[in-house]
């Protein structure tokens, strides 16, 4: 009989970019002293080859991030972290590090995501309705870390209230939320790795109401 694969073709690319220079700020471009992606509406594209259309849908089963350690200590993406460590080789000026992530269920590119740099992290965790315990990290720099406690406590509101309402229950281990002061757009709700500008989410009792 036929084979289940007969029709499945596999189509390897490599592709060279220059985040650097991306003054579009549209798909993985620098910022600041740190890395990271806005896809919506048509930026994954600018990263790789890529039927880049909302109502095509993948996984992105393994998804590896390697970078200089010591300028980078943070390597983010969608999904669980599956693996970290540091790279074979180098010379101790360029220890490079590396992160695989995982995101199992299917979503468009366009929320894709995608940081790396050198970020202060605050964490707490959710448990969900049906007992499963999600770490919630969020991250920001340093400076800001201590401005992150309400923003935490707002996630853990919205996660119960879509249970409460619309019984949606978070279905991943991990949910990791990026706050920096470089970010060029107000907010983007990249699956598992939400971004936001830090005027929409520091707060402090001191100087907020």
């Amino acid at each position: 009989g036929a084979s289940e694969n007969e029709n499945v073709m596999v189509v390897r690319t490599t592709v060279e970019i220059v985040p650097e220079d991306n003054t579009q700020l549209s798909g993985l471009y620098k910022s600041g002293d740190m890395y990271c992606t806005q896809c919506e509406a048509e930026g994954f594209r600018r990263i790789t080859y890529y039927p880049d259309r909302p109502d095509v849908m993948a996984t992105f089963e393994q998804v590896r991030v390697e970078a200089n350690a010591k300028d980078f200590p943070v390597l983010l993406s969608n999904g669980n972290l599956v693996k970290e460590g540091t790279c074979e080789g180098g010379t101790n000026a360029d220890t490079r590090k590396f992160a695989v992530w995982s995101d199992p269920f299917p979503k468009p590119s366009y929320l894709f995501a995608l940081v790396a740099g050198d970020l202060g992290c605050l964490e707490d965790s959710f448990t969900t309705m049906s007992g499963r315990n999600v770490a919630l990290r969020f991250y920001s720099e340093h400076k800001n870390v201590s401005k992150l406690s309400y923003a935490v406590e707002s996630l853990k509101r919205a996660m119960k209230w879509d249970e409460d309402t619309f019984g949606l229950e978070y279905d991943l281990d991990l949910f990791n939320v990026v706050a920096v002061e470089s970010f060029n757009m107000g907010a983007m709700e990249n699956k598992s790795l939400n971004v936001f500008n830090t005027s929409c989410v520091l707060a402090d009792p001191k100087t907020s109401s």
